[in-house]
């Protein structure tokens, strides 16, 4: 992915009410273009205080997506059974090593070899925001319950910190990332039950709606 100029930018968001972008690994460019069109989008609605927030929330969800596609490379070039729970269990901590140690990057061109995408949509009018970003490695038993715990739990704290010191999960670091988009909605009196992780036909999918307030 290349990087995008501002005018560029600005010609995607002025003439296009959906803008799609598609990658298989964290890159600088996708960063820059990431944090170019939320605050050409702000701009445009007059939402200066919320670019910083939705860049957070919206970079976590693709990494999230990076990390649920790299996890399903590992495991099969590990010869490990990402459906079995000892395994699964094995695997977790093995991955979570490999991540730390900053190798992760290196299966992009092997998520791009498998197809292993992550998409991200942006529908935007008058009316407000609306994020999805979706990759295609379906969720295994007990990991959707694990994010829907976070998302539940989460609305109790207003410090991330909290949340971590007390409900931090050692094995894989996704609840954390979950709860800090929920602390953030909550930080910003936006509503966090528009904010929502489901499985769909293959695909395991972060939404995101931003309602504008009538004036």
């Amino acid at each position: 992915m290349k990087e995008m100029s501002d005018e560029e930018v600005r010609d995607l968001v002025y003439e296009q009410n959906t803008i799609d972008i598609i990658s298989y690994g964290p890159s600088k460019s996708l960063d820059e273009n990431l944090a170019k069109i939320l605050d050409c989008l702000c701009e445009k609605y007059n939402k200066g205080d919320l670019p910083t927030i939705l860049y957070t929330i919206v970079k976590d969800l693709i990494l999230n997506g990076f990390k649920a596609n790299f996890k399903r490379i590992f495991f099969f070039e590990n010869h490990l059974d990402i459906h079995s729970p000892a395994d699964y269990e094995l695997g977790v901590r093995m991955y979570k090593s490999f991540i730390l140690s900053g190798k992760g990057n290196t299966y992009e061109d092997i998520a791009k070899e498998k197809n292993l995408y992550v998409k991200t949509k942006i529908d935007h009018d008058q009316s407000g925001f609306h994020f999805e970003v979706r990759n295609n490695s379906p969720l295994v038993k007990g990991e959707m319950q694990k994010i829907r715990n976070s998302l539940l739990h989460a609305q109790n704290y207003s410090d991330i910190m909290e949340y971590y010191i007390e409900r931090g999960d050692n094995s894989e670091g996704e609840g954390i990332g979950i709860a800090l988009c929920v602390i953030l909605l909550k930080g910003e009196n936006l509503p966090t039950d528009q904010f929502r992780i489901f499985q769909e036909e293959g695909e395991t999918i972060a939404e995101l709606k931003i309602p504008f307030k009538k004036q």
